[in-house]
């Protein structure tokens, strides 16, 4: 009986130690696929693609609310079709489609993540309006 119990106890020793081998391993497994998955090395082209699906989808749903038929008003938008601006060192995009004018702000870099925009603004350019001729623009008195 002593025999057994202490065979028993080895059994039981060794599977736990076992156990603790494998869950280690998970663990590293694990924070090696969180690592890549949060750090991607993409390539130029993949950034390209990412970005350009980005700013087409968020194009898309931010005019979407604004069609009665977005699916017809919006089913030939390209990424040619937009003008895009990012100051430097933001994930700040202006985007000009048409006579609508975007501000996204993303949670993340849109060249490396698919992601939509955290914010927007949308402005709708009325017709005929001149931009460049300072109609707002208060006259100083002397």
């Amino acid at each position: 009986m002593n025999l057994l119990l202490k065979c028993f106890t080895l059994f039981c020793f060794m599977s736990l130690a076992l156990q603790a081998q494998q869950n280690t391993g998970l663990a590293e497994e694990f924070t090696r696929l969180e690592d890549h998955l949060r750090n991607p090395k993409l390539t130029e082209e993949q950034k390209k693609k990412n970005f350009e699906s980005n700013l087409v989808n968020s194009v898309r749903s931010t005019l979407s609310k604004r069609f009665a038929n977005p699916k017809k008003e919006l089913k030939d938008l390209k990424f040619q079709d937009l003008q895009t601006e990012r100051p430097e060192g933001t994930n700040t995009f202006y985007v000009k489609y048409k006579n609508y004018y975007f501000q996204y702000q993303f949670p993340v870099d849109p060249e490396t993540y698919v992601t939509l925009p955290s914010e927007e603004i949308v402005l709708e350019k009325p017709e005929g309006l001149d931009l460049s001729s300072g109609a707002h623009k208060e006259e100083k008195k002397n």
